[in-house]
């Protein structure tokens, strides 16, 4: 069976899910975000006014933003569509010309189904499907993660929090196994743990401490509101006191181990005060990584890259 992101010779033509994807995809991806980063802008164009079309719901602004910027930067024209236009996937998909479409959509699997309506040329960069995939910013987590920590081969990595709703951590995850690292844990309540983890490739743990005893690397996940005081999380006090990062909690870890927040974190839910206000140089970093590797998948499918 054809991986629908690849062509016959086994090319990149679009990037809808970290999961099946080749290694050296990955790599080149992380490499050429790697050399926007060291040219600081001073690499030439990608495809001149080679149309970036932008279908992200209305409450995306930031990063509809983000996207028409990197677009701007290669000197390819960013076309912002109608919000409303994923209502009607496929018939927008088919409307469009030769470029690139950049869609978020709240329906798991959107990017797919996109990518089976585009005519040859229209090349599809998922910014998030429901709960199914995210790649972009979990490649920023991993690009992060190597600046530190280059051998992922003998690292122990965790993620605490609601990995059940979120597209960015199943992606991350992905995307752990496939550059070989060994171990991937997961801490969070029972109900916001998916059925079928370890096919994920990670393994769910009973409680913080066993998921932070000896990590390397942490990565804590946001909360949706609608998860809290539900059926799902009974208070946001309840999830502080078993999975909220304390000092003490992180002591479990390894004394250098490396804190990235997946998003923005709430004091005293996800993490105490005092780490939440340690947060923010993370947050600006993965926030630059994240452009540069959206500027990459864009070089990459637009065929200008090595």
């Amino acid at each position: 069976m054809l991986n629908p992101q690849l062509d016959r010779r086994g090319e990149l033509i679009h990037l809808l899910t970290t999961e099946g994807l080749p290694r050296r995809h990955v790599e080149r991806l992380l490499d050429v975000a790697r050399a926007d980063a060291a040219a600081g802008g001073a690499r030439p164009e990608a495809a001149p006014e080679l149309p970036v079309f932008l279908c992200l719901p209305g409450d995306a602004s930031e990063d509809r933003d983000a996207f028409a910027a990197a677009a701007a930067r290669l000197g390819m024209l960013p076309v912002p569509l109608d919000p409303q236009a994923g209502g009607a996937l496929a018939e927008t998909v088919r409307a469009l010309a030769p470029g690139l479409l950049v869609l978020r959509h709240n329906q798991s699997g959107a990017a797919h189904c996109a990518a089976a309506h585009a005519a040859p040329g229209l090349r599809i960069v998922n910014a998030g499907d429901g709960r199914h995939a995210d790649p972009l910013p979990a490649l920023a987590l991993v690009q992060a993660i190597l600046e530190t920590k280059p051998d992922l081969t003998s690292l122990v990595v965790t993620l605490v929090g609601d990995v059940l709703h979120s597209r960015l951590a199943r992606s991350f995850i992905h995307l752990l196994t496939t550059l070989g690292v060994p171990e991937v844990r997961v801490a969070a309540p029972r109900t916001l743990v998916p059925d079928g983890l370890p096919q994920l490739g990670a393994r769910a743990c009973a409680t913080l401490e066993e998921g932070l005893r000896n990590a390397e690397v942490i990565v804590v996940l946001p909360l949706g509101v609608e998860r809290i005081s539900g059926a799902q999380l009974p208070s946001a006090r309840e999830y502080a006191c078993t999975h909220g990062l304390t000092p003490a909690a992180l002591a479990w870890a390894n004394p250098d181990a490396l804190l990235l927040p997946a998003s923005r974190l709430a004091p005293g839910v996800e993490v105490d005060g005092d780490i939440a206000a340690s947060l923010a140089p993370l947050e600006t970093r993965l926030a630059d990584l994240e452009q540069h590797v959206r500027l990459a998948a864009l070089r990459v499918l637009a065929g200008d890259s090595p």
